[in-house]
């Protein structure tokens, strides 16, 4: 009846370690499984972006392009976006409404960082002469003090840098009327102007048209040079000189005439400093992969470059984006290796405490431990004055104690430390048995 018994108990322990195997396996497989979705989650679900953008401009439909371009090809990025009036994007930014925003270089606003160069637009300025005559470039400048100057839907930031050149260049930018006007036509047929301003691509063929449509109604621009222009950069650094090539608009006879140097700015995407490394990043990664494609949508407006990554770079560009072109881009354990590690030892110390709270709750197991432990020590000493016949019964007791400790020690009921002590107690007690024996 008893070997019946003790073979039940037995069995009954042997299905609750199988059943504690298995909870195991089973609670590691969750969780092994719940990490991977999350990785997966975070790096491979699309990253929307709010971008902000002026209202009927030619960025509205760059941008459009850009998340027309993503969608289709099912890009990692999404852009949503914000059309604002001008002038507005960049407070939207600020406030957080936006995660990104297109901005000129020379009204960047002093918290973003660059992002990217959509395009690269310059400030002409022209006087209206007739083909064969020729003027000094410093009198035609000084000779738009107290003149009136057409700007082709120039905008505040238009008229703004225009006063810039003018003041560099010597005319008085207070006894200049700007006059904004809707086409160039409107521009060619007021003769009570010879003074013109427009902002645009140099390379773009609706402003070359727009200069042919003017040389035909008017008479052939006469381009004005900037002979000030490192000095214009020297106090704005955001801006940058840039040089109409000679016969860029016209080549019957061409005009220019001769190559012209003038100031110029840049069209960028720039994201606040709340934005993350990652989203930057990935932001920019797509559109540099995808910017044939988008080139090909709007192709006579935009170039779409990298920004410059130096240190002492006039337009800083974004931490994470920076990151990715200068290939110093963090993966995916550098950045969330130490949370992992650090994951790892709360584990560790949950499990100590837990292990700390089961032995403050059962003092009595740790009890039973330690009389099990000084019972092998007993049994090593009563070892060495036994006899033969006397062994037998020390053995079995032996036996006994190591399964029951073995049988806690799957409960949990012993720590390590405990069972390694356990372990030395019964190496002495052989090695007093073997003593015994040998002498």
């Amino acid at each position: 009846m008893a070997v019946k018994i003790a073979s039940r108990r037995s069995r009954r322990r042997r299905n609750q370690r199988r059943r504690r195997v298995l909870y195991g396996l089973a609670a590691a497989g969750l969780v092994v499984t719940t990490i991977t979705a999350v990785i997966l989650f975070v790096t491979l679900r699309p990253v929307t972006l709010r971008i902000a953008v002026a209202s009927v401009s030619e960025d509205a439909k760059m941008v459009e392009a850009i998340a027309r371009v993503f969608t289709r090809e099912r890009s990692s990025v999404r852009l949503l976006l914000t059309v604002m009036e001008q002038g507005q994007a960049e407070a939207l930014l600020n406030t957080g409404g936006a995660d990104l925003a297109v901005v000129r270089s020379d009204a960047m606003p002093s918290n973003c960082s660059a992002i990217a160069v959509l395009r690269k637009r310059a400030l002409f300025v022209w006087t209206a002469t007739s083909p064969g005559q020729k003027t000094s470039r410093g009198i035609e400048w000084k000779n738009v003090t107290g003149s009136k100057i057409a700007m082709l839907n120039g905008s505040p930031a238009d008229h703004a840098l225009l006063n810039v050149v003018l003041a560099s260049e010597g005319a008085t930018p207070g006894k200049v009327e700007i006059l904004t006007l809707g086409s160039m036509d409107a521009m060619a047929v007021d003769k009570s102007i010879s003074v013109f301003a427009t902002v645009g691509v140099i390379k773009s063929k609706t402003i070359a048209e727009g200069f042919r449509s003017f040389s035909r109604l008017r008479e052939v621009p006469n381009f004005l040079g900037l002979e000030t222009a490192d000095a214009i950069i020297l106090r704005q650094p955001q801006l940058e000189t840039a040089e109409i090539p000679k016969a860029a608009f016209a080549s019957g006879p061409a005009f220019p005439a001769e190559a012209v140097s003038v100031i110029s700015f840049s069209d960028l995407v720039v994201g606040s400093k709340a934005l993350s490394e990652q989203a930057a990043a990935a932001f920019a990664r797509e559109l540099f992969a995808h910017r044939q494609t988008i080139l090909r949508e709007i192709l006579d407006t935009a170039n779409i470059e990298k920004p410059n990554t130096e240190k002492d770079a006039a337009i800083p560009a974004h931490p994470g984006v920076a990151a990715y072109i200068d290939g110093t881009e963090r993966t995916f354990l550098e950045r969330y290796g130490d949370y992992f590690w650090g994951s790892i030892l709360v584990l560790s110390a949950l499990g100590s405490f837990g292990a700390g709270l089961r032995a403050f709750f059962h003092p009595d197991e740790q009890e039973n431990v330690s009389a099990l432990r000084d019972r092998v020590l007993d049994l090593a000493a009563k070892v060495r004055d036994s006899t033969g016949e006397d062994l037998v019964p020390i053995e079995k007791e032996i036996q006994h104690i190591v399964r029951e400790t073995l049988d806690k020690y799957e409960e949990g009921a012993i720590e390590e430390g405990a069972l390694a002590a356990l372990g030395l107690a019964i190496e002495q007690f052989r090695a007093a048995a073997a003593g015994r024996i040998v002498g």
